[in-house]
Order: C-alpha cells, then structure tokens, then sequence
C-alpha cells in the first residue's frame, strides 16, 4: 500500500500513514492495468465474428465487473472461491439485461426463463457462434460469449497476478500466460481473418513483455550491479525490437493460414444441397424402346430380405415446395419436434409403436446418389461393405420423417441391414386430419385455392373428407402420361408452378404421371388444413427384387394425434390415358420443362465438403512434389496443426530469442580472446571471469575504482585471487607480455569457469548462460583493455584488500544459501 505523509506537530517528524485497505497500492493498480489493457485487447478478436461493437461494451463490462470483484475480495482477505462465487452471480444476474435485452421475469431478479437462456448460450452459444456465418448479429443472445470471456480473463488474471508462488520466473508469468489463452481462445473462436494484427500482435506483445518485465522486476531480488534504471529500460525496448525482428521471419515459416476452429467444427447438414429425387421421376418411366442411359426402367434398384411383399419401402421423404420442386428439409415441422438429419449411432432411439422387421437391402445396378432406402422407422442400422465404418460415421437420419441420408454416396454392390418398426400408417374412415395449418402456402402456389374449393364443394367441413373428396376428383377426372408417346411430349416433366396452374389443374385435361400428380395432391392437403408431404419409393414385389417400375410416388397425411397416414397413388392419380390424342407440331411446347437441378457432387467418404473444398479442387494444378508434400501435410490430424501454429511458433521464438543471449555471449568472448595485445587479452579474460560470476547470480563489486583484488574477494572462487594478482602482474608488469603467457592464462580462466559451473545446479548453470546480466552497460572497468605502460603499477589502497579468512568465509556463505538443482 502507498502511504501518505502525516506531520505530527509535537516533533515536526513527518510520519507514514497507510491508506483504507480495499484502495489499491502502486503494486496493484499496475496489475489492474496491465490486465484490463490486455484482457480488452484479448476481446477485440471477437470483432470479425459479431457485427457493431456492442459485443467489445459488453465484454469490457465484464472486465471490469471481474477485477473490482476481484481486488475487493482479495483485500478484505476472503478466499479465491469467493470472487469465483461472486463473479458466476453477477455473470446471470447481468447477463439477461446486457446479452438478453431482457430484465427477466420480474422486474428486478431474472426469472427462469433468462436464466436459462443465459446458461444455454454460455455452453452452447461457441457452436452456434462456429456455425453461423460471420459475423452474427452483435446485438444477439450470442453476446453471451464476450460477456462470459470478459469475466473469466478480469477473474483469473488478476487472482494469478496475486497468486502466492515460490519460483519467481513463474510468479511473473502466469498472469501472462493466462491473458494470452484469453486471446488464443477468441482467436480459435473467430475467423481466418483477424481482426487487428496491430493490436493483436504488437500491442499485446509489447504490453505482455512490459508486465512481464515489471513483474519479474518486482518479485526478484534487486541486483543493480551499477547499472541505471534508463539503461535496464533501453535494454528492454532492445529485446522487444529483436523480438520482433526475429518474429517477422518466423512468422513466414509457420503459415499465412489461421488455425481456428471454424475450419474443424462442422455446420450443420444442410439436406438442400441435394436435388429432389421427385424431380428426376421420369428416369423410373418406360421409354418405349427408346435408348437414354440414365433409365433405370428395367434396372435392379434393391434386394430386399426379410419384409412381406407389399412393404413400402421408402426412398426419400420431401416435406418443402418452394414453388418449383418439392424437397427434403430441415425443420419443417412446428414445434419441438426432432425434424431434422443429424448423426446417429448404430442403435437409434426412435420410439415407434409397431411391428418390428429384420431387413437386409442389396443394391443393385440402377442405384446411385445419397438416399438409402429403408423401411418403417429405423431402431438400428449397420452397413456392411468395405467402407462400412466411413459411412456409419457420416450417415444421418430424420426421425420425423423416417429419411436416410449417406452423404459420401452409394454404389451398386453396397449392403446393409438395419432393424425398423413398421407403424400402421393405413388411412381409414375413422382416421382425423390435423386440421392445422402448418405450411402456408408458398408465394406463387395459390393458383391451387379455386381448384380445390372446386372440387371439393360437396365434402361438408371435415378436413379430411375435404382431402379424400380432392383425390377422387384427380383420379377420376385425371389421366395418365409418362410424356413418351409422339402424341404426349407436349405433357413435360417438372413440378413447378407453371408446370402444376397451367399445364395440369387448369388446363383442358389433367394429364401427368406420379410427379405432377403427388406434388398437386400434397398442395392441395395443405391448402386444407391437413399437412401433407411427398414420398418417393416402391413396393416390394414377390421375390424382394425392385426395379425402376415399381417406383411411385404417393403422399401422407398427418392425422390429429401426429402420426402420418399414407395416401396411396392410386387414390388420386389414373392410369387412363389421355382420350384425347393432340397431333404434333412443330411449334414450340406450351410447357416449360424445368429439368432437375445439376447434382451436386456428393462428398468423399472422409465426411462433407464445405463450397471452400469444392472452390480448391478447381484451383489451379500444382507441381507433383507440391501436391506430394501438401498429401503429406494433410494427413497429419488437425491438432497437430493447432499446436505447431499457437504453442510451436512462440516456442520457435523463444528458443530464438535465448540462441541470441547465447551466440552474443561467445562472440564477446571471441572478441576478448584475440584482442589486438596480450595484454588486452589478460584485461578481457579477467573481465570474463567476472561477467561469469555475476551472471552465476553473485555480487561482483565495479566501478572505476575498484580493483581486481576487490572483485576477487566477491567472486566465489577459490582462485580468483590468484588469478586477479596474476592479471594485474603481466598488465602492470616491466615489460610486454608474451601472447603464449595470455593463451596460458585464458586457459586458467576457462578451467576456472568450469569449476564455478560444476558448483552450482544444471537449472542454475542453464539459467546463468542465458543471462543479461553481464550483457548490461556498466561503468569503467578496474583498468581499461588498452594495453598501459608497461611501467605502470598500481598499489591497492592499505585496507581495501580483503583478507584470505574472510574471502573463505564470503564462499561458505555464498554456498549454504545457494538452491538447491
């Protein structure tokens, strides 16, 4: 604690009183700073991931909530666990009125709705935040996250900054280390790109090394060796400007590519990439004699074991129109209703009331893209090919409406058993429509309103009557054509809404095949009120052999206690062909055909592709030994990558920085050893021997005054005296030394290095060699390194000269209070 000066009228003394001691010392406003400073620096990283600034306010706040807290505690001696307490209080308390927008429940307390939003997003809000694309609304529940960081990094850097150690190097460091895994941790959290390589770089270094610094300083045994504050601080600006001068080039050998987690965590299985299996109907049709390659007509699609002839077996459900196809998607049901494909193990709790069946499924030559058929709703599912593992681990499932999905693809030759319950799904009299209306029609398809008040006038009010009076009017009024015959091309494929308004419903003749009349039925449900949505799939013919011809497409209902009821295709579609043939022309059809989508190319069997894989594969080809080394970097996993780019490149620093102390230090020994004279030479090895006294941690007087014998007796050596005397005898000595007797006495010098060494620890002897003790500016030496006169002689002043008792005691002491290793 700083005090302040108090004079006391009596005497005149001037007396120190100490302050209140929840204010901060000098000590403690220093670590507040500098943690506050580099904890807001730490939150800038956010900045690419959230839109506004809101998200730096609100971590802010959360600093300097958790320091106050914090030091408060500290100073009034509670435990660490308190301000943790404390701190996890006011992170909810807060949390609904600064992240939320809201006050809670109440109007003072948050009520359990808040709470339970605030405690959602702290565990769960990093995924979302990784799997939304940047940047998120910064005025979201995601604030969450900055709140929560801002917390933790004021909470635990100010408690290490207190934190009672004995090591001083540690000590110094961990509040360090703790605000650099803050920002670690927000860069993993963010994007390839960063925010601010000037902040998040420089400015935190230089703001990490100066805490450091003073940390360092204050923890450990004040040494001033006759250097000056400006001097330590000149060094330290130095060793900053090394730093990163030697950062700039290593920073070319690690990579140009930020490792965050956005490029590992995976987005959630967007099924819309793939195209309507309703769409691409007409490759099941009869071409007539015809030749297209892509008919599967009279292909083998599945082998089918252990299922009833009759057995729906379902290929894909589609449960969206966006007005130009109907398509599987996620969500579409209201509700909590788990509707959507996600990953599932082997075993699949899907609780369906129903008849159990063991089924095993063969597929044949016709069978291509990502659905896998199944039947009823999945309990188990194990695939058995030679990639059996990798498509267990990308294979998905939507519980509500009973669709496979296999990502990386499926191959004629693939096999599977799985084990489902098959529901009773059969429509009845007795059966009640939802009578919700749970997908509005989509913009473009109320084309579909008059016909369906139309035809179904005379159907009373019940939903469901409505719904069967509509399918009636289709089958019978309807007719059937595959689009085939010289007299049928006019009658295209496609279900869009031309293809359905003016070329089906509303035109002259209702004329379509499974496609158009499974999309008008499902349209027309929905316009009711029952919702209804698409399948595609065959029934099982005697033999469990199913090809192209089997296929159809029907509809279900969902029915008022959730369950969904099938509605047969032929129900509501004919199989009469048109009555009336139109002849051909040569004018262009009435129709617009709208072909299926382009397929997408499925992903490989390692998992799905991002747009960013598929914008690579059509880069630019590289060089074969290019292409080898990038396989070999691929393969490695991808922590490996992590910890090369966060823990290897500050390591690299580092052991670059310490390779420094140590190459300057041999190359100042080099340049005393062949000094221009011998005796320059005597000057330089004895100037080394105390350079290595002193970087071994002992107290080495200096000065311009102070003599070799002087230093001796500081220097814990049994033969420094001797070699002092022996220094000061060639350099003052008659005559000019000769340079073998100063390549003698450089070998004394070095055998007496190594004695001192052998003394102390390896931690310690590790410690001394990369010192900047000796490396600091100090005042004249006891004799200059220009070779005097060789007349000169000094003589120690009477007194000045310590005895031999005395050095021997000095080395005893020295010992008893050196460390042990």
């Amino acid at each position: 604690m700083t005090d302040s000066p108090r004079r006391t009228g009596a005497t005149g003394t001037t007396t120190r009183v100490r302050p209140h001691a929840l204010v901060p010392d000098r000590h403690a406003w220093t670590d507040i700073a500098f943690t506050t400073a580099l904890a807001v620096v730490a939150l800038t990283a956010f900045g690419t991931s959230f839109t506004g600034s809101a998200y730096l306010v609100v971590g802010v706040l959360g600093v300097v909530v958790a320091v106050v807290v914090t030091h408060l505690t500290r100073a009034a001696g509670w435990p660490v666990v308190s301000a943790v307490v404390i701190c996890l209080g006011l992170f909810f308390l807060l949390g609904g009125p600064l992240c939320l927008r809201s006050l809670g429940d109440t109007s003072v307390l948050p009520g359990a709705t808040t709470l339970a939003r605030v405690a959602d997003q702290a565990v769960f809000g990093w995924k979302d935040l990784l799997t939304t694309l940047p940047p998120v609304d910064g005025d979201g529940p995601l604030l969450v996250l900055p709140w929560m960081s801002g917390l933790l990094a004021g909470l635990v850097g100010l408690a290490l900054a207190h934190l009672p150690v004995r090591r001083v190097w540690l000590s110094a460091a961990l509040p360090v280390l703790a605000m650099t895994a803050v920002l670690s941790g927000a860069i993993v959290l963010g994007v390839r790109h960063p925010q601010s390589l000037l902040l998040q770089g420089s400015v935190f270094a230089a703001l990490a090394l100066a805490w450091l610094a003073v940390r360092a300083r204050r923890a450990s045994v004040s040494v001033q060796g006759g250097s000056t504050s400006w001097v330590r601080s000149a060094g330290a600006v130095a060793m900053v400007v090394l730093a990163a001068g030697l950062a700039l080039p290593a920073s070319g050998w690690v990579g140009d590519e930020r490792a965050v987690a956005r490029n590992w965590v995976e987005p959630p299985f967007d099924i819309g990439r793939y195209p309507s299996p309703l769409a691409g109907f007409r490759k099941y049709i009869d071409l007539r004699g015809r030749n297209d390659p892509a008919n599967v007509h009279d292909k083998v699609l599945l082998d089918v074991e252990g299922v009833e002839p009759g057995t729906r077996v379902r290929f894909a459900t589609m449960d969206r129109y966006d007005a130009m196809v109907w398509g599987a998607s996620d969500n579409a049901l209201p509700g909590p209703a788990d509707d959507a494909f996600q990953r599932v193990s082997s075993t699949i709790d899907n609780p369906v009331e129903g008849d159990e069946v063991e089924v095993s499924v063969t597929l044949g030559e016709g069978w291509t893209g990502v659905w896998l058929p199944t039947v009823g709703a999945l309990q188990s599912m194990r695939f058995e090919t030679a990639d059996a593992r990798a498509k267990a681990d990308i294979f998905r499932y939507n519980l509500a409406t009973s669709t496979a999905v296999v990502p990386s693809g499926l191959a004629p030759g693939d096999r599977y058993s799985f084990t489902a319950v098959q529901p009773d799904d059969e429509l009845t009299d007795e059966t009640v429509g939802s009578a919700e209306q749970s997908w509005p029609l989509p913009p473009g398809a109320a084309f579909i309103q008059g016909p369906t008040e139309k035809w179904t006038e005379g159907a009373g009010a019940d939903p469901m009557d409505r719904v069967l009076a509509a399918a009636e009017h289709l089958r019978t009024e309807g007719k059937y054509s595959d689009g085939v015959g010289r007299t049928e091309r006019v009658h295209v494929a496609g279900h869009s809404v031309s293809r359905l308004s003016d070329e089906f419903v509303n035109a002259p003749q209702i004329v379509g095949n499974d496609e158009q009349y499974a999309a008008t039925m499902a349209l027309i449900a929905n316009d009711i009120g029952v919702p209804a949505r698409v399948v595609l799939g065959a029934e099982v013919p005697e033999g469990g052999r199913i090809t192209g011809r089997e296929v159809a497409a029907w509809v279900e209902l969902r029915a008022a206690d959730g369950s969904w009821k099938t509605l047969p295709t032929d129900a509501f579609m004919s199989r009469t062909p048109p009555a009336d043939q139109v002849p051909e022309t040569n004018t262009p059809m009435s129709g617009t055909v709208i072909p299926p989508p382009n397929p997408i190319p499925p992903p490989s069997d390692a998992g799905e592709q991002s747009d960013a894989d598929l914008k690579e594969r059509k880069a630019t080809r590289k060089k074969p030994e290019e292409e080898e080394d990038e396989g070999l970097i691929a393969d490695l996993p991808g922590w490996v990558g992590i910890i090369v780019t966060y823990v290897g490149a500050p390591l690299l620093l580092l052991v670059l920085l310490l390779g420094a102390v140590v190459g300057l230090k041999a190359w100042r020994r080099h340049r005393r050893r062949s000094a221009g004279s011998p005796s320059a030479r005597f000057v330089g090895a004895w100037r080394e021997l105390v350079d290595h006294a002193r970087d071994l941690g002992q107290v080495v007087p200096l000065g311009p005054t102070v003599t070799r014998r002087e230093q001796s007796v500081g220097i814990v050596s049994d033969r420094a005296a001797v070699l002092a005397r022996r220094a000061d005898g060639f350099v003052f000595g008659p005559s000019v030394p000769e340079a073998s007797a100063a390549a003698t006495y450089w070998e004394s010098i070095d055998a007496e290095r190594r004695a001192m060494s052998q003394e102390v620890g390896r931690w310690q002897r590790v410690r001394a060699a990369i010192s900047l003790r000796s490396l600091r500016r100090t005042s004249s030496p006891p004799s200059s390194d220009a070779d005097p006169a060789p007349s000169a002689r000094v003589t120690p002043a009477p007194g000045r000269v310590a005895t031999s008792a005395g050095r021997v005691r000095r080395l005893a002491d020295w010992r008893s209070r050196r460390a042990p290793d």
